[in-house]
């Protein structure tokens, strides 16, 4: 775990603890500079140590210790809520233990046979994809945000293909580094 990546949990905590993060953007109008400010909120809720436990366990403890110190740190629920939606949502446990299923069941349900496993943490809220780590990738970089317009058996193929895989921590630094604009 990197400075970086701590320091990001922390900027993030304190966002949360205001509610609000303020993401300036400059665009040209007309040969202007013109800089709208947009309000960002957030809709968290702690995880206790029992769920911490729980979800530590209902993922085999595959997943890497910089998620699971996001979630006691930080927690779960909805980031950088625009006026319209929020960037990103990460589960609570019963929506961790839900997508599970979900994902078993479309594993099974697959045209082809998919030998990967994954276990999906969230939902990227621009387009309703999942976002969530290939857990039979034997290397750190095995998280990714997966588009839902692919089948599942697809999805390592197309992330190789875009070089889009990337460590939790990596993804979180970048969240926060843009205030949640960059999370794709």
């Amino acid at each position: 775990m990197t400075r970086e990546f701590i320091n990001s949990l922390h900027i993030l905590k304190e966002w949360i603890i205001k509610n609000e993060a303020i993401l300036n953007r400059t665009k040209w109008i007309n040969g202007q500079e013109i800089t709208e400010t947009e309000y960002l909120r957030f809709n968290t809720q702690p995880i206790s140590e029992e769920e911490l436990t729980t979800i530590k366990s209902l993922t085999h403890n595959l997943l890497p210790p910089t998620y699971y110190l996001f979630l006691e740190e930080i927690g779960c629920g909805q980031f950088f809520i625009s006026e319209y939606l929020p960037s990103f949502e990460i589960y609570n446990l019963v929506e961790l233990q839900e997508n599970i299923q979900v994902i078993q069941h479309e594993i099974l349900e697959a045209d082809e046979v998919i030998t990967d496993q994954f276990i999906m943490i969230g939902t990227h809220c621009s387009m309703g994809d999942w976002m969530g780590f290939c857990t039979t990738k034997n290397e750190e970089n095995n998280y990714d945000v997966f588009c839902h317009e692919y089948p599942l058996e697809e999805y390592v193929e197309t992330s190789d293909e875009l070089k889009s895989w990337r460590t939790f921590e990596e993804w979180i630094i970048k969240a926060v580094e843009t205030k949640g604009s960059k999370t794709l």
